[in-house]
């Protein structure tokens, strides 16, 4: 490709995306997990162009979105409601109750006080709100210490007793309906144990969920 004939032709700052190559790696991820059912979602915080999420959605992906309008751009790219996960820290009420009316996937819920908020806020439209705990796991990615966040001081998400009081808190609310458990140690991770580790880990926790009726 003549990428300078692009940036003479269309001038500078010039951004050109090989949809090619983001088909490949989709399907890599895709593939990976093909003998089991599977949700890709790619995270919009990433990029948000609205062809790139576009051609995201007719290859089947879903979208994780860290703001109302993220979720309002997944939406308006093709990416159907029930593909849409909700995640991030701060979300505000008007945000919550947004995205509780547009009936996405799930939330992920970063802390008890704000699945209490989501609660309440569910009650006020009377809906069932679906939501998924972040879950600290305590590992460590072994990545830069700024974009670690699968360790108790990184302070984002709960422990795994603290996650365990909130599932069963929603399991015993008429307005909140557990669907999912949610974990992130860190990004560009040049490991894969601990990746292993933390999974390891959930799924101890969903094995102790499932013993307490929480599927």
């Amino acid at each position: 490709m003549d990428y300078l004939n692009l940036a003479k032709t269309y001038q500078t700052p010039l951004y050109v995306y090989d949809l090619g190559a983001i088909t490949h790696a989709f399907n890599a991820i895709k593939d990976a997990f093909k003998a089991r059912k599977s949700l890709i979602c790619y995270a919009l915080k990433a990029n948000s162009n609205l062809s790139i999420i576009h051609h995201l959605a007719t290859l089947g992906s879903g979208a994780d979105c860290v703001s109302i309008g993220e979720v309002k751009r997944a939406l308006k790219a093709g990416i159907p409601k029930y593909k849409i996960i909700f995640s991030g820290v701060g979300k505000r009420d008007d945000e919550i109750l947004q995205a509780l009316q547009a009936d996405i996937l799930f939330i992920n819920v970063e802390s008890e006080e704000e699945l209490t908020r989501i609660e309440s806020l569910a009650k006020s439209i009377n809906t069932i709100a679906r939501i998924s705990v972040r879950v600290n796991p305590n590992i460590d990615a072994k990545t830069h210490p700024y974009i670690s966040t699968g360790l108790h001081e990184n302070k984002f998400g709960v422990d795994i007793e603290q996650a365990k009081s909130m599932y069963i808190f929603a399991k015993n609310s008429p307005f909140l309906e557990p669907v999912g458990i949610h974990f992130h140690i860190g990004s560009q991770l040049t490991e894969l144990e601990p990746i292993k580790q933390a999974a390891q880990k959930i799924a101890e926790l969903a094995h102790s969920l499932l013993a307490l009726k929480i599927d």
